[in-house]
């Protein structure tokens, strides 16, 4: 069985984005609404019931209404706090009471945190949530209430999708590493720092990460900021500068080096080629 049931679904009441909070206003407190929290980085500690667990980058915990939520930052915090109602399709009341009740029940199996498979996904989501930050009206709800919707809807029971010997679950920590990349990786990147947000040595990591995904760390910040390149190039009309500089490179002449050395074509001539 799934997490979440079909006929239930989240309505954001509101949305914070905190980032680098060092400590929390209070210890604990209790919420009318469902809570959650989606961690971009660092780390703390958390009591929800009779579940003890400690959340990081990566992490999605949700804290129902009328239980008692305590935690405590670790590392300095920065993450989604949102605040959501249950709505569900017309039925009957004693049916979406049992399903919410078996929502509780399975998050109290779990310590309170969604299972997310997919994280490049949320990473995807988080930045929706950030974007539409500072959209005002209708809007802001529109897309920050999809976003949530998306997340809520794609968390799983790990039971929901058994690994064999041929499907192996990925690596947890390098799934980490590639949401941290996202997050961080068109700007200035340090890999020390991720690895140290790890808690590895920067040794381990890239050992781990080449073993995981068949590239370094390097090579696939590469990646994923030349695909951001390759889509700016299709889909703006944005100089190379600008482009260079969203994308984390620090000129455009650079970029043109690097993307012609791997592209085998200039970013121009690329524009051109796939224009319609």
């Amino acid at each position: 069985m799934t997490l979440l049931s079909s006929s239930l679904y989240p309505i954001l009441s509101n949305h914070i984005f905190w980032n680098h909070k060092t400590r929390f206003q209070f210890d604990v407190d209790t919420y009318e609404l469902w809570i959650l929290f989606a961690v971009e980085g660092g780390s703390f500690s958390y009591r929800i019931g009779d579940a003890e667990a400690t959340a990081q980058m990566g992490d999605v915990v949700v804290c129902p209404p009328g239980l008692s939520f305590h935690r405590s930052v670790i590392n300095a915090l920065t993450f989604h706090y949102i605040g959501f109602s249950l709505g569900s399709v017309p039925g009957e009341l004693t049916k979406r009471t049992e399903e919410e009740a078996a929502i509780r029940l399975q998050l109290a199996s779990s310590a309170y945190k969604l299972n997310i498979r997919n994280l490049d996904r949320l990473a995807d989501n988080m930045k929706l949530l950030k974007l539409h930050a500072e959209t005002v009206g209708e809007l802001r709800h529109y897309w920050q209430n999809h976003a949530l919707n998306d997340i809520w809807h794609f968390c799983r029971h790990s039971e929901a999708a058994p690994a064999d010997e041929e499907n192996r679950p990925a690596d947890p920590l390098i799934e980490r590493a590639k949401l941290y990349i996202h997050q961080h990786g068109y700007g200035e990147m340090s890999m020390l720092k991720l690895a140290a947000e790890l808690g590895i040595s920067p040794v381990q990591f890239s050992r781990r990460f080449c073993k995981s995904m068949g590239m370094t760390p390097s090579d696939y910040l590469s990646h994923i900021r030349l695909e951001k390149v390759k889509t700016l190039l299709i889909e703006t009309q944005f100089p190379l500068e600008q482009i260079a500089l969203a994308c984390g490179f620090s000129n455009g002449f650079y970029l043109s080096r690097v993307f012609s050395k791997i592209m085998k074509v200039s970013p121009s001539a690329y524009r051109k080629m796939n224009r319609v």
